[in-house]
């Protein structure tokens, strides 16, 4: 009897790792939208030299995410537009003090289909913890949050792009950057 009911938990146990999400990490993303006058239109970007590291536990969401991290190379910047990358390289990211930026992942809690993150951004050598909220639906895992420029001492660079972009701008350069990462659930 004790013999068949062990066999009987294994194999729920087992029914439920392989039913068990995690992403797809081959296919991950990760893109930012700043914002521009005073309609505060948003230009999206992305990094074209980003590596990722992931948590050692493959079996949930939580695991794979916890102590992950993302080293992005700032001058690699990606706006889908060349004048916008040479902007954005010139009057913002060439003003970085050394160290690119990196985001490490930690404090995961995973709910039904969401849950949260505490991403400690760190840039121009200052760290910043930002609270992200994510969502699973349509078989896509998307992690959001909002950093402000100006919290990682940014403050001559901010305005050199603000200038350099004034009219572009119509006047206007908000310091809130719209930071998402993503990745397909497998």
């Amino acid at each position: 009897m004790k013999k068949t009911i062990v066999g009987i938990l294994t194999l729920a146990l087992l029914g439920l790792l392989a039913n068990a999400s995690t992403l797809d990490t081959t296919k991950a993303t990760t893109t930012w939208t700043a914002y521009k006058t005073e309609a505060k239109t948003p230009v999206g970007g992305t990094f074209d030299d980003i590596k990722y590291k992931f948590g050692k536990k493959t079996d949930s969401i939580a695991g794979l995410l916890e102590g992950a991290s993302a080293t992005i190379d700032p001058l690699k910047v990606n706006l889908g537009d060349s004048v916008k990358n040479k902007n954005v390289k010139d009057f913002f990211f060439s003003h970085f003090k050394k160290g690119g930026i990196k985001v490490t992942f930690k404090n995961v809690i995973e709910g039904k289909d969401q849950g949260t993150i505490l991403a400690v951004v760190r840039m121009n050598e200052k760290s910043v913890k930002v609270p992200m909220q994510y969502t699973i639906a349509d078989g896509k895992f998307t992690a959001t949050g909002v950093i402000d420029i100006l919290e990682f001492a940014l403050n001559d660079a901010f305005k050199k792009l603000a200038v350099g972009c004034h009219d572009l701008h119509e006047g206007l350069t908000w310091s809130q950057v719209a930071i998402s990462f993503s990745a397909p659930i497998k």
